[in-house]
């Protein structure tokens, strides 16, 4: 037991340290290694428009998100497009979706790659006398909803977050990169300089608001122009080298009142989405309680929500019989107390199992 206590305080500690993350648009350490990385130089002008890496990390059932590059201040659109449920849509159908913004109208047709079927939407603004930072939430498909959920001003208020969304959604914005990719259009980028980048947009998502998801979750983000219907070469997934910017028709060309329908995502080498592998908390026993008055133990662990849990003991870790089953999830950690060991038992051991 005391070994067990010594690990549970080892591992609160080292949550700490992972908890400093601020919603700065400001890269912290703690995100680790990038997800996917820029290929291609931006036809959106150096240092315009960029998305030079991403990086995500999982904690306190929120995602955070953070893309290295630059926005900028004519209302280009960064769209964020998430992939956190099942069914969803590999292809948008306008009169299917909120057309917040105009977003549906223009995205008419438009093909994902193979395997990403989008559930949401973000969209960030970045306007109005070059200060003025919108976001905008959308849940796809019928009987979804869209609109603007925040409307921040970095400049004038003197920082670069965060800053809270009516739904919960924290947003971080730094435009400061001078360096990254470069803006010889299509030509291959240096990743080891977009890799150097450390400023940009970033996120908190709490996971309840995509559906609070139980396996991986993939991003496909994007640069857009003004009015959602010309598209940058900027993606990550990024696109293969020598691609230009796609603009309406995926050819560069722009097509007054018309949509991204031509546009297929299958056309383009490699998959333009990212995957973030931890989009679940991993199972793990993070606490017991033993009342030796009572003789009852209660024992803690990671949890996520709509998930039913199976608890086991043994006592050589070969043999193990279960103690109870059907545990529902009390949400981020769970807890279950019962009737401890017999007085004869000197050593036992419990497990947890998702069923």
């Amino acid at each position: 037991m005391k070994i067990s206590l010594y690990i549970l305080v080892l591992k609160l500690i080292i949550s700490t340290l992972v908890f400093s993350i601020e919603v700065d648009g400001e890269l912290d350490d703690a995100y680790g290694g990038a997800l996917s990385v820029q290929q291609v130089q931006t036809g959106f002008g150096d240092p315009g428009s960029e998305l030079d890496a991403a990086y995500s990390i999982l904690l306190a059932d929120k995602l955070y998100l953070m893309l290295a590059g630059n926005l900028e201040p004519n209302f280009n659109k960064l769209e964020i497009f998430i992939d956190s449920e099942s069914g969803g849509q590999n292809k948008i159908i306008s009169n299917l979706n909120s057309n917040n913004d105009n977003w549906a109208e223009k995205f008419d047709g438009f093909t994902f790659d193979k395997g990403f079927t989008a559930d949401y939407l973000l969209i960030v603004r970045h306007g109005f006398g070059s200060t003025q930072l919108d976001l905008d939430f959308t849940k796809l498909g019928a009987g979804g909803s869209g609109g603007m959920v925040g409307r921040f001003d970095p400049i004038n208020s003197g920082k670069n977050g965060p800053f809270e969304a009516s739904n919960g959604l924290v947003i971080g914005f730094n435009n400061t990169n001078s360096g990254g990719i470069g803006s010889d259009q299509g030509q291959r980028a240096n990743q080891e300089e977009a890799r150097s980048v450390r400023t940009g947009t970033e996120l908190s998502i709490p996971l309840e608001l995509i559906g609070s998801p139980k396996s991986e979750i993939r991003m496909c983000v994007m640069i857009n122009g003004q009015g959602h219907d010309y598209l940058s070469n900027q993606f990550l997934g990024a696109m293969p080298e020598w691609t230009g910017n796609l603009g309406t028709d995926g050819l560069g060309g722009y097509v007054d009142n018309s949509s991204l329908g031509d546009i297929d995502l299958n056309d383009f080498e490699g998959d333009q989405f990212f995957v973030i592998t931890n989009g679940v908390r991993s199972l793990e026993i993070i606490g017991f309680d033993y009342d030796q008055d009572l003789s009852n133990l209660s024992i803690t662990w990671v949890s996520n929500p709509g998930v039913s849990y199976r608890l086991e003991s043994s006592i050589d870790m070969k043999s193990w019989s279960d103690i109870e089953d059907g545990i529902i999830s009390q949400g981020e950690s769970t807890t279950y107390t019962f009737l401890d060991v017999e007085e004869k038992e000197i050593c036992k051991f419990f497990r947890v199992v998702e069923e």
